[in-house]
């Protein structure tokens, strides 16, 4: 009873401590995650205000870097000498910056040295008197180079100003770049930003010809490309409020940030809303926060779970008998070997230990005899197979310890001298520096896998064999129709002489006819020869060259079934591999090719095409293709789709085996359909890619 109690207690005390847990890490991320969002928006915000004063500056430097240029010119001073300023023409300059750059509207102005307008490049309007603006009436009295933003007749832009002088360093007037806030607001767009250029209220009266037309009462919206939803948005919400925000507010699914721009008497001159997605901004390290926060409680929710198993489980354990002998008792129940090792020596161990190892009976004599069970591993020469010696730094224990994903063996030699395999796993004991080695026999597993090798080699040897048989077949086909030829003549000759009317000109073309057709026998089994050639050496060959053999070796079967054969190559390349492979394998996929078209077309519809382009080889068919469900198991040792009398499903995976695994290319089995001859066929498009 009094054990069922304490049960009870420690069952209440863990739904306690987890409760609290939960709700302390539920108030801990809430409150963190708005310091952190908070945070994230300020750097954006900071962001988006460098961004922006960057171009802003940009923009600058590059209306600056026009006015230069554009100043420098012998027409130019010609034309304002001789105030001949109908002649003078920058619009198609600017034009031209309209197509080749970014800035798409540029303005040029030309303005004489009483500041009177005698140029526009935008509009017809001149002779009007711009000395009202300090801007420009700075420059014409300094004379100097200058830039601004500013509120004029048509719009807010930026200004470039330059002096002309002519070659005698007289005066005579300004050159003006103007340039608008398009540009700058494409960039920000592409920064995922979009941005209202506003200029403020009390330029209304000045704004004689609005460029854009677009105003927000009286705030006038500068950039022609704004985005007219987020235009009506501000306007529906009150302008005022947007212009007013200090730095940023987050709204509407926005983070949206005021810059506000000031002319050189620190007047607020215009403001830049810009508008940043939310789903732009990168809040990971707000998900890595929570998920971490969320890891740290289940990490402690499973300890603390865990902690109380323990505590229950030991408790338990003391019931019955010490925990020492418990512990012995549970390894000696175990089927496998379990070693308990710091990787230098043994600490302890089960009894299957000293059922394997017959000359140790228990810990002390195996030590003696070992001392390590590391010391009795074989090197098998496989990088999985550990053996005693240092793995950079770390022992045999602490590799495997350090590697649970892969799957570790050893072999080791038993009492009768034959090698056991054993599959080889480690863990750590809690709060020792001591290592769990559990060793499970594999021996049965291993031989196994020897076998079926075994049995592999076999069946790529029958498929092999297979093939050679097939084609002594289609051989034999082809020697018919000589030897047919040879007999016949032959047969001719032999009653043409009995007959006595066997002239000279009847024997020598009968036995150049039976010349050429043993000459054809001969060339049969020469390319036969060649082909099978049994050299399994590595040799440079022409790529080319050998797609042409193989498709000579099978002239015959093209023939016998009606099947046209097109090859077809932009380049050749050399292989270095062993030849013979090369070639197996490529007679293994068009063998697949003749099957299906013998299968499932008509004669007139039986075509084969070899394309070698880009260094990729396509060997395409018309057989109609192969169940999209089969697709994917096609190229698996032993599948296939012919009939039992046809193949045993090796053919394919060979050409695996060879391409992928031994040259390392890559290979791709498609269902395609296309046209050939006005004609629409579909088939199977294998793809083996050699760059």
């Amino acid at each position: 009873m009094k054990s069922k109690k304490n049960i009870y207690i420690i069952i209440l005390l863990f739904l306690t401590l987890t409760t609290f847990i939960i709700l302390g890490t539920y108030y801990y991320i809430s409150s963190k995650q708005e310091n952190l969002l908070n945070s994230i928006y300020n750097t954006t915000h900071i962001n988006i205000v460098k961004t922006t004063q960057n171009l802003i500056k940009d923009k600058q430097n590059t209306t600056l870097a026009i006015a230069l240029a554009l100043a420098k010119n012998d027409s130019l001073y010609k034309f304002m000498q001789t105030q001949d300023y109908e002649k003078l023409d920058y619009k198609k300059i600017s034009a031209e910056i309209k197509e080749h750059t970014k800035y798409k509207d540029v303005w040029i102005q030309i303005v004489d040295k009483n500041g009177k307008s005698i140029y526009r490049s935008w509009t017809d309007l001149k002779g009007d008197n711009l000395l009202f603006r300090k801007d420009l009436k700075n420059t014409l009295t300094n004379q100097n180079v200058s830039t601004s933003i500013s509120v004029a007749l048509f719009n807010l832009t930026l200004k470039a100003r330059t002096p002309i002088f002519d070659y005698n360093n007289n005066f005579l007037g300004a050159l003006e770049v103007i340039t608008h806030f398009n540009s700058i607001s494409k960039d920000l767009k592409e920064n995922n930003i979009d941005c209202l250029v506003i200029t403020d209220k009390k330029y209304r009266k000045i704004l004689k010809y609005p460029y854009t037309n677009i105003f927000i009462d009286d705030y006038y919206i500068a950039n022609k490309n704004a985005n007219l939803d987020l235009v009506n948005y501000v306007k529906n919400n009150n302008v005022e409020k947007y212009i007013n925000i200090p730095n940023f507010i987050v709204e509407n699914g926005y983070l949206i940030s005021n810059f506000i721009l000031y002319d050189k008497n620190n007047e607020k001159l215009a403001y830049i809303i810009n508008f940043m997605d939310l789903n732009n901004i990168d809040l990971q390290i707000v998900k890595s926060f929570k998920v971490q926060i969320i890891m740290v409680s289940v990490i402690a929710l499973i300890i603390i779970f865990f902690s109380f198993l323990i505590y229950l489980y030991s408790s338990h354990l003391k019931e019955i008998k010490s925990q020492e002998n418990k512990k012995q008792s549970i390894l000696d129940s175990q089927s496998n070997i379990i070693v308990i090792t710091n990787g230098e020596e043994i600490i302890d161990a089960n009894k299957k230990l000293y059922d394997f190892f017959k000359d140790a009976s228990n810990l002390e004599e195996f030590k003696k005899n070992y001392v390590c069970i590391c010391n009795t591993f074989i090197d098998m020469d496989n990088e999985f197979y550990i053996i005693k010696k240092d793995y950079a730094g770390k022992n045999w224990a602490e590799y495997v310890l350090s590697n649970e994903d892969k799957n570790f063996k050893v072999a080791i030699k038993n009492s009768n001298d034959k090698i056991t395999h054993f599959s080889l796993k480690a863990s750590m004991i809690n709060n020792e520096n001591y290592i769990i080695a559990t060793f499970t026999d594999i021996t049965k597993e291993v031989e196994q896998i020897e076998k079926d090798k075994e049995k592999d080699r076999l069946l790529y040897q029958q498929s092999k064999i297979a093939a050679i048989a097939d084609t002594l077949k289609n051989i034999a086909h082809q020697w018919r129709q000589p030897l047919s030829v040879i007999s016949t003549i032959a047969s001719g000759m032999k009653i043409q002489k009995e007959l006595n009317s066997l002239n000279n000109e009847d024997f020598n073309n009968s036995c150049n006819i039976i010349i050429d057709n043993t000459q054809r026998l001969s060339n049969t089994i020469e390319n036969f020869t060649n082909f099978f050639n049994k050299d399994d050496s590595i040799v440079r060959f022409s790529f080319v060259e050998s797609i042409k053999n193989t498709i000579n070796f099978f002239d015959s079967i093209f023939e016998k079934n009606s099947i046209k054969c097109i090859f077809t190559y932009d380049n050749d390349m050399i292989l270095d591999c062993n030849k013979n492979d090369f070639s197996q394998a490529i007679l293994n996929i068009l063998d697949n090719s003749v099957y299906a078209l013998i299968e499932n077309k008509q004669e007139d519809e039986r075509y084969i095409f070899i394309d070698f382009t880009n260094k990729i080889l396509q060997i395409k068919d018309t057989g109609n293709g192969i169940d999209e469900k089969l697709l994917s198991k096609i190229l698996e040792p032993y599948f296939t789709t012919k009939h039992q009398a046809f193949g045993v499903g090796l053919g394919l995976y060979v050409v695996q085996e060879f391409f992928v695994k031994n040259l390392a290319y890559k290979i791709d089995i498609k269902n395609v359909t296309f046209d050939y001859e006005n004609k629409e066929y579909s088939g199977t498009n294998f793809i083996i890619d050699f760059n």
